[in-house]
């Protein structure tokens, strides 16, 4: 049977990752997993997968920009850099506010992801987000 899609979910939460690849493979996704940037990057060239779900924060508080900035720009990753990321963070939950992707003095030169979402995640919200940025990336 085909799947909808393949997506790699690089986030450093057990309890989130089993959740969101519950929620994924009872829609028809081929979901896998990596658990930190550098796993997530030897990942993204091992499966080349048509969606990177990724969170901003892990062993340190910016290893997901570091992960974007490196896909997106080092020519190492020439050919995955169209590959369509879901940033996913905690940080409207534990701080209130949330990163403001297009506010340069936020982001500096860090390139932007192609959706965001914020946790915890609604199910029904993160299928339509992954839907849309497959169909629109394939």
């Amino acid at each position: 049977m085909a799947t909808k899609g393949r997506i790699l979910i690089v986030d450093d939460d057990p309890d989130f990752v089993k959740t969101t690849k519950m929620i994924l493979l009872a829609d028809g996704y081929e979901v896998l997993v990596a658990n930190d940037g550098k796993m997530g990057l030897e990942k993204i060239k091992e499966v080349k997968p048509d969606l990177i779900m990724l969170d901003i924060m892990m062993e340190s508080i910016v290893e997901g920009f570091s992960l974007m900035g490196t896909l997106r720009t080092s020519p190492d990753y020439e050919d995955y850099q169209r590959i369509p990321v879901l940033m996913v963070s905690s940080v409207r939950a534990d701080t209130g506010s949330r990163f403001s992707f297009n506010d340069e003095e936020d982001m500096g030169d860090i390139p932007q992801p192609d959706d965001y979402l914020d946790k915890p995640l609604r199910a029904k919200e993160l299928l339509e987000k992954v839907a849309k940025l497959i169909e629109r990336f394939s």
